[in-house]
């Protein structure tokens, strides 16, 4: 099992890495997606997929493309030592609301398709919850954000 920490990463993997320092722990990803803001040329992004381990990174050029986010959808992932992924919404909203994390905002991303899908937002702690059909498909965190939501909080120095 593989611990997601808030505001850190998972595992030996922190925010703040560089691309280089991620990929000597991580290896080779099986793929990467390249992201540009057409209104802000400078800021690219780059996603790295691992499909094998079910883990993305994000790395940002705004951010001298350090690592800025983790996305896993494997069960082999537990957060505070709870295996959320699988689990019904109101499972995870219930085990969430024990933590304390602060407010949650839920926005609908339904299709016409009858494909139903949310996301749980806790900007407190930079964390996104995805649901698809009702059962938690994927978890989004980053590094906090200082108090005036301008600039990242590193682990290491806060």
């Amino acid at each position: 099992m593989k611990n997601i920490e808030l505001g850190k990463g998972v595992d030996n993997i922190q925010f703040g890495m560089t691309r280089e320092e991620f990929k000597k722990i991580m290896g080779e990803p099986d793929e990467i997606e390249v992201m540009e803001n057409e209104d802000l040329p400078e800021d690219k992004s780059e996603a790295w997929h691992y499909d094998e381990i079910e883990l993305s990174a994000s790395f940002d050029q705004m951010e001298d493309w350090r690592l800025t986010s983790l996305a896993v959808s494997s069960d082999e992932y537990t957060f505070e030592g709870i295996d959320l992924i699988g689990l019904s919404q109101q499972e995870v909203m219930d085990q969430i609301e024990m933590m304390d994390l602060g407010d949650i905002s839920i926005e609908e991303l339904s299709d016409e398709e009858d494909n139903s899908q949310q996301i749980a937002t806790l900007l407190e702690v930079s964390l996104n919850l995805w649901f698809d059909n009702g059962i938690l498909s994927e978890i989004q965190w980053g590094p906090y954000w200082d108090d005036d939501e301008e600039e990242l909080i590193w682990p290491g120095e806060e």
